[in-house]
């Protein structure tokens, strides 16, 4: 928000800063960036010592997220740290496909205190105050609207005033919990997750067998996962249903390493070299949207919004979104917070319900093996999925009902009646997808017209 828009705000008398975010790292630390560029007095608060590492992170920013950090004016550095990953390569029990992203874009994966580091640089050389180690306890009032934070730093209390204040503070939010910010289309985590960082061979790109860049594979039921990230290290992965995890929790190292080596792709991998550290997991994770605007106050990231990490989307999410909420901010109003939040959704509903269901614990496999069997032969699919990773086209979209109905059709008279069993489960969960897309359109719709009204009256 620039100074002026918030000074023309009858709500937003003098404070000692203009917005207060509390959490300084991939939303938090961006859109201090973008606000302190307009000229906006920002307070970024961190209760850790930063920068410091993520520990919940499969690191992945896609091209839009790196078309952010170029904006920040870090993607380069981010890329002089991270290789690049164009070639994704996709296994599902027998069948094998690429994807391949054009030339010039790439994800990259960056451990997170440095690209953390990073982005709080940009922030503070921004104008926009850091103060790490500083915990915020509770939120301050005037009425029923938010007027800043009460704080602690090393045993010492300090309240900060602001117009608005923003928590960036992840899926455990305390702003969240203290505006009491509904939830809604949550759910947990059916999936968890266990990976470790291993030391890339010297046969890694040299081997055919190992052209691609990340991959991602479903063998008999079990999930697996290689990521690219930085200082010439492999993220190896798997995802065990959350119900299972008993033997994980008292051998998370060899429970891994046994999971990784039935895969053939993975097992030579962390067969060449020692794993690095610490195996890290997450167990009990929840996915959901909670509102994300209210008086006096936003969320940001996944303080608003989470998804299953299967999509690897998290940080992408985060970077735009503090981008697109900097602008709403820009404007002044509650009405532009409220759309703001309202095309959130919008944005984001597709990707959940793509991760709902690729993290799906009970998955449609006959269905599933349709769309991969095509991956190869259907021209144009391939493509079509690249413009899903850009963002350009919804996951909803990507196929047609009517062309993959006519491939449930021709797996049905090559034997493979299961497919319609399936599809009679699928089908409602398709429809009441379809159905919440609607319902949330027409809230921003709303919100559009909130806007406009204001507009007209203050004309």
């Amino acid at each position: 928000m620039s100074s002026r828009a918030l000074a023309d705000n009858p709500a937003m008398p003098g404070t000692d800063y203009d917005i207060v975010i509390v959490g300084a790292r991939c939303a938090g630390a961006t859109l201090a960036t973008f606000l302190a560029r307009s000229g906006a007095r920002v307070l970024l608060l961190d209760a850790h010592a930063m920068p410091s590492d993520h520990v919940i992170s499969t690191h992945s920013i896609n091209p839009p997220g790196m078309d952010v950090l170029d904006e920040l004016g870090v993607g380069d550095r981010v890329r002089a740290i991270a290789p690049p990953s164009r070639i994704i390569r996709s296994v599902f029990e027998e069948t094998c496909g690429e994807i391949e992203m054009p030339e010039g874009r790439a994800i990259y994966g960056p451990r997170r205190h440095r690209l953390d580091e990073l982005l709080q640089h940009a922030a503070v050389s921004a104008g926009a105050h850091l103060m790490d180690r500083t915990r915020a306890v509770s939120l301050l009032y005037d009425g029923d609207r938010v007027r800043g934070v009460r704080t602690n730093c090393g045993g010492r209390d300090r309240e900060f005033t602001a117009g608005l204040v923003v928590g960036a503070d992840g899926r455990h939010s305390s702003v969240a919990r203290w505006v009491g910010a509904e939830e809604y289309l949550g759910y947990d985590a059916p999936r968890a997750c266990y990976w470790g960082y291993w030391n890339a061979p010297g046969f890694w790109k040299t081997d055919p067998a190992y052209r691609f860049d990340m991959y991602f594979s479903i063998i008999k039921g079990v999930v697996r996962i290689i990521f690219q990230t930085d200082h010439d290290q492999l993220l190896v992965g798997t995802c065990p249903p959350a119900d299972r995890i008993d033997a994980w929790r008292s051998d998370p190292s060899g429970m891994l390493e046994a999971v990784l080596a039935g895969d053939p792709t993975i097992a030579p991998l962390i067969q060449a070299s020692p794993r690095e550290g610490k195996v890290r997991g997450t167990i009990r994770e929840r996915y959901y949207f909670r509102r994300a605007a209210g008086n006096g106050w936003a969320l940001v990231g996944d303080a608003g919004h989470h998804k299953d990490f299967a999509v690897g989307d998290g940080i992408t999410e985060a970077l735009l979104q503090a981008r697109s909420l900097a602008g709403a901010i820009a404007v002044g109003t509650d009405a532009a917070l409220v759309h703001w939040w309202r095309a959130r959704d919008v944005a984001a509903l597709p990707m959940y319900f793509m991760g709902r269901e690729i993290g799906d614990i009970k998955p449609p496999v006959e269905l599933q093996r349709i769309v991969f069997d095509r991956l190869n032969t259907v021209p144009g699919l391939k493509e079509r999925l690249v413009e899903v990773i850009e963002r350009r086209l919804s996951p909803l979209d990507s196929i047609s009902a009517l062309q993959f109905l006519r491939w449930v059709g021709l797996a049905a008279l090559q034997g493979r009646w299961g497919v319609f069993e399936e599809l009679r489960v699928a089908a409602p969960r398709a429809v009441a997808t379809t159905l919440e897309m609607r319902a949330r359109t027409r809230l921003l719709a709303r919100a559009e017209s909130e806007i406009a009204r204001e507009n007209r009256a203050a004309a």
